[in-house]
């Protein structure tokens, strides 16, 4: 009994050293490790003592430990999807793309499964790109050309430490079988949404396009069960060579498939597709009530209307020009307001101003312009009767004053008619006198 105590007092280590409670089976699941090759494999639970320059030592050797045991179970590729194929459901080039989950999806359960598709039709120079947890989608193509898709896995989560593991893509395409020549196809197809509120489209017929041909037009957009026929052509000489499309408001910011085929007999003519997105094709009415006057500095302030119909006021820009006397016309801004101030380079001659308006970058693409909305302005100071006042005219009509002559009768500005000595004018131009009716 003596010995044993002996043995366990010199065992006890020198005071003030560094202290670490085991935890069970630790020395022997890290005994290989160097850092380990001191420990005292004690009881569980037991206080073992230890160096305190021991312990970076451990905390590194613990560190590489979950390394090794994180890197060893999280995977660093993943399989690519499965039978990836392209299905053409007859809505005029919208094509249903399908795939199948690569294998052993269902064994990452703690990562997310998700796929990258793109996609273009042949000689497009951008890829269009999805991501997405779905097996299927429905996506837009020009069918006169090759779609081409890719597609490919992305692995992300615990089980791949938070890292995006990516697998290699695989491809498909899909084509229509080509039918007539390409000459036989319409030309100048050309397509204008008027106001936000109908769709005028047009073409010419094909240089081979045989005597008694007869053309439809054909659309879908997300919404419709399938694709319909146009219901109002414009025809020339009995022949089919546009189509008016009403109530189109649920396709806008949205493709609109069209197709433009041919019948006739014996003869078999290529249809023409197209994908469209009105709002890209907006083609707002000119601006209303322009009105222009000369502010007390001598500038001149144009102020109009926004159109009228479904055009949206703030999806629209305006150009502003002006031309003084008989000079061509100069740009003065592009901008949102509806209203602008000028200098004038002669306060004395004629300055005129037009504004049309297009759908602006917050709203579309591109777009249309206008017509333009055109007025004219000419100011000097008058003297009728010691009242002083700016006078206007505007061409092709006569302008009637809201003042009178000596506070009796209005007056009237008409070229080529000598004043009556009833108004009497010390600033009356040669070319623009007086008239008082």
């Amino acid at each position: 009994m003596v010995a044993v105590a002996a043995e366990e007092e010199a065992a006890v280590p020198e005071p003030d050293l560094g202290f670490h409670l085991l935890k069970p089976g630790l020395c022997g699941q890290y005994k290989t490790l160097r850092a380990f090759q001191d420990c005292s494999c004690a009881q569980p639970g037991t206080l073992s003592l230890m160096a305190p320059w021991r312990l970076p030592l451990l905390a590194v050797s613990l560190l590489w430990g979950w390394l090794l045991a994180s890197s060893s179970s999280s995977p660093s590729t993943v399989a690519p999807p499965q039978d990836l194929r392209i299905t053409d459901p007859g809505l005029l080039g919208s094509l249903d793309v399908e795939w199948k989950p690569p294998p052993h999806a269902q064994t990452f359960q703690e990562c997310t499964v998700k796929y990258k598709l793109e996609y273009h039709s042949t000689g497009d120079r951008d890829w269009k790109v999805i991501f997405t947890r779905k097996l299927k989608l429905r996506v837009g193509f020009d069918l006169s050309r090759t779609a081409e898709v890719r597609l490919q896995t992305l692995l992300k989560g615990r089980c791949t430490g938070d890292v995006e593991v990516q697998s290699d893509w695989i491809y498909a395409t899909f084509q229509i079988p080509p039918q007539g020549k390409l000459e036989s196809e319409v030309q100048k197809f050309k397509c204008i949404y008027h106001d936000w509120e109908y769709l005028k489209c047009t073409w010419q017929p094909g240089l081979l396009t045989p005597h008694g041909v007869h053309y439809g037009l054909y659309y879908w957009y997300e919404g419709l069960e399938q694709a319909v026929q146009c219901a109002q052509y414009i025809q020339e000489q009995g022949l089919n060579l546009g189509c008016v499309l009403h109530n189109l408001s649920q396709a806008e910011y949205r493709d609109l498939h069209i197709c433009v085929n041919g019948s006739a007999a014996g003869a078999q003519l290529r249809p023409l597709y197209s994908t469209l997105r009105l709002h890209n094709l907006a083609q707002p009415s000119a601006p209303e009530q322009l009105q222009l006057s000369v502010s007390a500095a001598q500038e001149l302030r144009a102020a109009w209307s926004p159109p009228g119909g479904r055009v949206p006021p703030h999806c629209l820009e305006y150009e502003v020009q002006v031309a003084e006397d008989a000079a061509a016309w100069a740009f003065v801004s592009t901008q949102m307001e509806t209203a602008v101030t000028i200098s004038r380079a002669n306060q004395s001659h004629v300055s005129c101003v037009r504004v049309r308006g297009r759908t602006n970058i917050f709203c579309a693409d591109q777009g249309f312009w206008s017509e333009w909305t055109q007025d004219c302005f000419s100011g000097m100071e008058l003297q009728i009767n010691c009242v002083s006042f700016t006078w206007f005219i505007k061409p092709a009509w006569v302008q009637v004053l809201p003042w009178g002559c000596a506070g009796v009768q209005p007056c009237r500005w008409a070229a080529g008619l000598v004043p009556p000595s009833a108004c009497s004018s010390t600033a009356t131009p040669a070319a623009l006198p007086l008239q008082c009716t």
